[in-house]
């Protein structure tokens, strides 16, 4: 079983990790799941040897576990370690977990029969039991919330162990099953991410993406996590005036017309007298435009506000900037 004392105790080396936040962190990959996680190691000897894709035995909150072994992150540890290690795992451990894996397939088959007979609306995706035997893990998707206490009572009678019923979401599920995504690679959320980022149609508008839904909803039909990955790079977009603007450059006396921005290849396209001219966008931002780009989105900083925004105080050079250039 999962021991919290180990986590708790004020004895334990946790402690001294969320003291030290830039401790190196060690990545593993959990089974079944395939969700990626954090591991808490006594000492950094203990993994010096190791190389990607070594099975490893940890102990998490679902007990005794084989994973696989991702390898050393140089990235400061945003959250606690979910996992702490045991030991490399040996042949019998190996073994172990393919005897469990075989016994999960006819166990799920075997549950998901049962499910119909008990007239539970969900859908079953995978049956997972750890090295320790101790409990079955049963994961499932349902629209609603569904009352299988009697099914768990029957069940747990059956295979003499726990039954853990465990819902997830849609976007979880494909991350647990993996799929091929429109781009031809296989789906972000079951190769790299470590956690769902919060998408939403703004992310569209401000790409420049086409109003189409096929375009840009994934597999498990939410709006694509890659919309994401790129919105530090539209930030800055927020500070230039909207394409179509009519600009009066004060300190040159020249009227330009904004024509196209594209912040990932950091192209302004305007329109000046009957011309058409391209340049980058720095020529439109101001030297300290980073700063106000956290202002406006908290993107990557580390805030120290409670409103999630970092304190800004515009500088006399950003004041000169925007006094010279006036938009209309």
């Amino acid at each position: 079983m999962f021991n919290q004392t180990r986590f708790k105790n004020k004895n334990n080396p946790n402690k001294e990790y969320k003291k030290n936040k830039k401790r190196k962190v060690f990545k593993i990959r959990f089974p079944v799941t395939n969700k990626i996680g954090q591991m808490l190691v006594p000492h950094i000897k203990f993994v010096k040897h190791l190389r990607k894709g070594d099975k490893l035995v940890v102990e998490s909150e679902r007990g005794l576990e084989l994973v696989e072994y991702m390898g050393m992150s140089v990235e400061n540890c945003p959250t606690d370690p979910i996992a702490t290690y045991i030991r490399k795992a040996t042949y019998l451990d190996r073994e172990k977990f393919k005897r469990f894996q075989k016994l999960a397939k006819r166990v799920f088959n075997e549950l998901s029969q049962e499910v119909e007979k008990y007239n539970m609306v969900l859908k079953p995706l995978a049956v997972y039991i750890p090295l320790d035997n101790q409990r079955i893990f049963f994961y499932y998707t349902a629209p609603q919330r569904v009352d299988f206490r009697q099914f768990i009572r029957d069940m747990s009678k059956k295979y003499r162990r726990r039954i853990e019923m465990r819902q997830i979401g849609v976007r979880d599920a494909v991350q647990m099953k993996g799929g091929i995504g429109v781009c031809g690679n296989k789906v972000c959320c079951s190769t790299f991410m470590e956690k769902f980022e919060s998408v939403n149609l703004n992310f569209i508008s401000e790409q420049n993406l086409p109003n189409s839904p096929s375009k840009f909803t994934g597999l498990c039909g939410r709006l694509k996590c890659c919309l994401a990955f790129e919105k530090g790079n539209y930030v800055e977009k927020k500070l230039l005036p909207p394409v179509g603007t009519e600009i009066c450059l004060l300190d040159t006396k020249r009227e330009i017309k904004i024509l196209e921005i594209d912040p990932l290849r950091r192209l302004l396209v305007y329109q000046e007298g009957e011309s058409i001219k391209e340049t980058t966008l720095d020529w439109l931002l101001p030297k300290d435009f980073e700063k106000i780009a956290k202002h406006y989105d908290c993107v990557g900083c580390e805030c120290v506000n409670q409103d999630g925004v970092e304190d800004f105080i515009p500088n006399k050079e950003i004041l000169d900037f925007y006094t010279h250039r006036r938009f209309f």
